[in-house]
C-alpha cells in the first residue's frame, strides 16, 4: 500500500469516526423530521419520479435517515422495488462477501422480513438480482458523510462501490445514484477525501436542499 493510499485511509478512517460522534447525539424527533422532509423532496425529484427500478438501503436505527417509509412510497407508485442483501455465494470476479440487490415484490414483504447480520437489518434472501437483470435506474446510496459536489465517504467496508463496479463490468453504466443526508453529516469539500474507485452521486437530498450535478 503506497504512502498516499494509506494517508486517504486514514483520513477517511478519522472523517469517519468524527461524524459518527456527532450521529450518536441525534434525537429520534430530529431523526424523524429530517426523514419526512427527504422523503418530501425526493418526491419532487425529476430522477426519483422518472425512475421505475430503485434500489433503496435498509437504514441503521439511529445514524441514518429512515427508509422504509421512501420504500413504501416506492410501492405506492409502483415503481420495482430492490433492496441489499450481503452475498456469501461465490460469484465470478466479486468479493467474498458482495452486495445483491434483491427484487421485493411487495411492502408488506418488506415488513415480514427477518434481521440479519451484524446490523440486524432486514434483509431478502431471496428475489431477482438486479446485476443479472440490468436494468436498474436508480440506487438510493448511504454513507457516512457527504458534500454538497457531490462526494460520499461510505462506512468502509466497500460494498457498494464494488456493486457499482460489477455492475458496471457487465452492462457498460451504473444506475443514477442519489445520496440521502442528515444535516450531519454534510462536511466541507476539502474535509472528504477520495479515491479513484469512489463513485460520485448525481444528487444528494438534504433535511434543507437538494444538491444536483454540476453540467
Amino acid at each position: 500500500m503506497s504512502t498516499t493510499t494509506q494517508t486517504l485511509k486514514f483520513a477517511k478512517r478519522k472523517l469517519r469516526n468524527e461524524i459518527k460522534s456527532k450521529l450518536k447525539i441525534i434525537s429520534q424527533d430530529s431523526l424523524n423530521s429530517q426523514s419526512q422532509s427527504i422523503l418530501n423532496k425526493l418526491q419532487d425529484s425529476t430522477i426519483f419520479k422518472n425512475a421505475k427500478t430503485i434500489a433503496v438501503y435498509m437504514n441503521m436505527p439511529d445514524s441514518e435517515i429512515k427508509t422504509l417509509p421512501i420504500i413504501n412510497e416506492c410501492f405506492k407508485l409502483n415503481k420495482q422495488v430492490y433492496l441489499p442483501n450481503c452475498n456469501t455465494q461465490p460469484a465470478p470476479n466479486r468479493k467474498k462477501i458482495y452486495l445483491s440487490m434483491l427484487k421485493v415484490p411487495s411492502f408488506q414483504h418488506v415488513l415480514d422480513l427477518k434481521p440479519q447480520g451484524k446490523y440486524q437489518l432486514l434483509e431478502p434472501l431471496e428475489g431477482e438480482d438486479a446485476i443479472e437483470q440490468g436494468d436498474l435506474d436508480l440506487i438510493l446510496i448511504p454513507g457516512v458523510a457527504f458534500t454538497s459536489n457531490l462526494k460520499r465517504l461510505g462506512h468502509g467496508a466497500g460494498f457498494y462501490d464494488e456493486f457499482l463496479s460489477a455492475y458496471h463490468n457487465k452492462w457498460s453504466t451504473i444506475p443514477t445514484l442519489i445520496g440521502l443526508a442528515l444535516e450531519e453529516q454534510i462536511v466541507e469539500d476539502d474535509v472528504l477525501p477520495v479515491e479513484n474507485h469512489d463513485y460520485e452521486l448525481n444528487q444528494l437530498i438534504t433535511n434543507s436542499d437538494t444538491y444536483p450535478k454540476p453540467r
